[in-house]
């Protein structure tokens, strides 16, 4: 279990405010010290791309192109603790850890993480009518597929990465029984939630968002809804109760399949029994 969700050491990503030039900045806190970089510091690279993105989470029906860095160019040669864990935070409250092993990952047979920069003279478009881009920072993933990478996953308006100790030390109240196998089903469900949900909602009070309502305290969602209408709510939301303001995206079948959601609806049941 632990290797499984053993992540990032030894760096914060901070999104550090306006510069004299109104520029935002990027800053890279590690072990040995701090760094911080403007945008157009870090276009100054050698390492830069342009990163073409057919489907856009954020920005559905639209291929957009990015300038990017990749996450593991701008994290060379920092020394990292194989059992730490690193969370992302946005300027609007997502907050949730990232698999190392997703993050720094360099094979061409797996999903590569950037970290998008939004040109000061070329903006990137509003992600809703009257909202904010995604910008000033978005991680973005190059094939995204590869790795099964969920829309939870792309953080736009980043804002940090936080080192923290490894998962099960960090937030041992979402954890399982240690007693399940790693093939359990409510294991399993475990790990979607950490993927898909954690970003925005705490399990007995432990986690750093804010965003959506607690799944175990002081009720588990298991025991105030009929299995298909929590079916269907993790589905679209909207379709179960209509919220205007409502954040909540609809997983489709390509994000959770089915048989995962069996998995992930088994992890709250288990959890139910595991109130803290």
């Amino acid at each position: 279990m632990k290797n499984m969700f053993t992540l990032l050491a030894c760096g914060i990503l901070l999104f550090s405010g306006i510069t004299a030039a109104d520029e935002p900045t990027l800053t890279l806190v590690t072990k040995t010290g701090k760094k911080t970089f403007t945008v157009s510091e870090l276009l100054k690279r050698k390492d830069v791309e342009t990163v073409i993105v057919e489907k856009d989470p954020v920005y559905p029906g639209q291929k957009m192109e990015y300038v990017a860095l990749k996450v593991t160019s701008l994290f060379y040669q920092i020394e990292l603790d194989d059992d730490a864990v690193i969370q992302f935070k946005t300027l609007d409250g997502f907050s949730a850890p990232v698999s190392r092993q997703r993050l720094l990952n360099k094979s061409p047979k797996e999903s590569i993480a950037y970290i998008a920069m939004e040109l000061p003279d070329k903006k990137w478009p509003p992600m809703k009518p009257g909202k904010p881009s995604a910008g000033p920072f978005y991680l973005i993933w190059k094939n995204p597929e590869l790795s099964h990478i969920s829309s939870e996953e792309w953080s736009y308006m980043l804002a940090a990465f936080e080192v923290k100790g490894s998962l099960e030390t960090t937030y041992p109240e979402i954890f399982p029984s240690n007693k399940l196998s790693g093939g359990d089903p409510v294991t399993k469900g475990f790990r979607l939630f950490v993927e898909n949900c954690f970003a925005c909602h705490t399990m007995n009070k432990a986690g750093a968002s804010g965003i959506g309502p607690d799944l175990n305290v002081p009720m588990n969602p298991t025991e105030y809804f009929r299995t298909a209408a929590l079916k269907k709510l993790i589905r679209n939301p909207q379709a179960v109760r209509h919220w205007p303001n409502g954040r909540m995206k609809g997983f489709k079948p390509d994000i959770i399949s089915n048989e995962d959601l069996d998995h992930l609806i088994a992890y709250l049941e288990h959890m139910s029994k595991r109130r803290k």
